[in-house]
């Protein structure tokens, strides 16, 4: 049973290899088998080589490399979708990743917008060159297909290069991915599931507006906090949210995200309640939007006034708590009874 098992194997294998000798065993020196070996001798040559000598190789086994491919693709008729030979496309993909894989060290991915616009330039290459490669008009019968060949790449280029910006944007721009676009004719948003979707980064800088500020409020004398929130004496809160949030941007600033600059954090109304205050505060969103009016965050604090045990005996301190980040693409705000606005 080993034994035949053994057997099948080897046979597999060598009928493998009888296959790819006779591939690239070609009836005249002439062929895509020869190139195809050549750029494999040369590949292997620029690792025994030193200094430009492996970069001048490794050229080479490149060159040969595409140049074989393009011959052995265009010669076989069946790698095709229906009457399009798909090997300008191949080819161009080649030499897409040598200009910019080898001459540039990396392949972007603006190699993928490129690729397109190579593939039609090899395609078009044997109806624009004659006899020993010289450049000739095209034929009246084979200039509208060209017309029409450079146009589709184009347009395939413009959807690659529209697609990396989009995704530009979103790393840039995090909060667009929480925006809607139901009214987008090229947008489609993939994920129906709301509560996967991304939240707006406002609620990041809200939140932590909030927290500095209750860490500048918390058991603090309740005269001096209740004087800053009466309307005459605003200003110093205003400037002191102010800086929260610059301060807050500056600890959560990074060099790929762009529009913690676009969020403006302001102080919204301050009004009464029973034992203290309710002081609310704001997060517009000036960036990108689907609809003209800034996109608002709203945070609710209420400041209350609480007895606090010192050295000196019982005095009254400021106590703060916040309720979650509510609005655009969080939750809706709950309605309730209106308090008196100081």
């Amino acid at each position: 049973m080993i034994r035949k098992i053994l057997n099948n194997i080897l046979n597999w294998a060598n009928n493998l290899l009888r296959t790819i000798f006779e591939i690239f065993n070609p009836d005249t020196a002439f062929s895509w088998q020869t190139l195809i070996g050549l750029s494999v001798f040369s590949w292997a040559m620029s690792f025994l080589a030193t200094n430009i000598f492996t970069i001048i190789l490794a050229s080479f086994s490149w060159w040969f490399l595409i140049l074989g491919v393009y011959w052995a693709t265009t010669s076989n008729k069946d790698i095709s979708i229906g009457k399009i030979l798909l090997s300008p496309w191949i080819t161009g993909a080649l030499v897409t990743i040598y200009i910019f894989g080898i001459v540039t060290g990396e392949l972007p991915a603006y190699a993928l917008v490129v690729w397109p616009l190579i593939s039609a330039v090899i395609a078009a290459l044997p109806t624009c060159l004659g006899e020993n490669f010289k450049p000739k008009i095209p034929d009246r019968d084979k200039r509208q297909p060209l017309v029409w060949l450079f146009t589709s790449q184009l347009i395939l280029s413009s959807w690659f290069q529209f697609y990396f910006l989009v995704q530009d944007w979103l790393v840039q721009y995090p909060t667009i991915a929480s925006d809607t676009f139901e009214k987008s004719a090229f947008v489609v948003r993939l994920s129906t599931d709301e509560s996967r979707q991304r939240l707006p980064r406002g609620t990041t800088i809200l939140d932590l507006v909030a927290s500095r500020l209750e860490e500048q409020i918390n058991n603090k004398d309740w005269s001096d906090v209740e004087q800053i929130l009466l309307l005459r004496e605003r200003e110093q809160l205003i400037e002191q949210i102010e800086q929260i949030a610059t301060q807050v941007r500056q600890e959560i600033n990074s060099p790929d995200i762009k529009e913690d600059n676009l969020w403006q954090v302001e102080l919204g109304e301050i009004s009464l309640r029973e034992s203290g205050y309710n002081l609310e505060l704001k997060a517009f969103w000036e960036g990108p939007r689907s609809q003209i009016q800034p996109n608002l965050l709203t945070k609710s604090c209420q400041i209350i006034s609480v007895n606090r045990q010192t050295d000196i005996g019982i005095s009254l301190v400021s106590q703060i708590e916040c309720d979650p980040v509510e609005g655009w693409r969080v939750a809706e705000p709950i309605v309730t009874s209106q308090s008196p606005t100081l």
